[in-house]
């Protein structure tokens, strides 16, 4: 798929082409891309140190995508789903794009833990009960975080 020349269009798999878009080729110094690509590189092993199966997984996406056995689409569909939750690491790989594509995120959407938590709690025990007992750990010393739980809750 080739970015069209007028506008930005959404393609499969979250990929705008043409505007702000990647970057990984010639938009930089080749030192600067290679430091780039290293913060990059450290900031996955930091996140997933302990998950070698994860680390083999991208390093295969990046081998497919390097050898072009898989397309853009291709390798933005599989970072997405490989760093779901992980929207920095998603947006990162945004630099070895080439230019006129960009990997987009929804901002908005809670982690998937966080989801995750409130369906069980849900489950479990009842709204009100769960404000109560959030409200006493975090709302003196954190308000902004116990705000910020609030949006998450289901309505009741």
């Amino acid at each position: 798929m080739k970015a069209e020349s007028d506008g930005q269009d959404e393609m499969a798999g979250g990929v705008a082409a043409e505007g702000g878009g990647g970057g990984g080729e010639g938009s930089t110094s080749s030192e600067a891309t290679i430091n780039a690509a290293e913060r990059y590189m450290k900031e996955v092993m930091e996140t997933f140190g302990d998950q070698e199966e994860k680390l083999v997984m991208f390093r295969e996406i990046m081998n497919d995508f390097r050898t072009e056995r898989t397309d853009i689409a291709g390798v933005v569909g599989r970072v997405k789903e490989l760093f779901k939750g992980h929207n920095n690491l998603i947006e990162g790989f945004n630099f070895f794009l080439p230019k006129g594509y960009e990997i987009t995120v929804d901002k908005h959407q809670p982690p998937p833990e966080t989801l995750d938590f409130i369906r069980y709690q849900r489950e479990h025990m009842d709204i009100i009960k769960l404000c109560r007992e959030v409200g006493a750990l975090f709302s003196e010393d954190y308000p902004d975080l116990f705000v910020k739980f609030i949006r998450f809750l289901p309505p009741t």
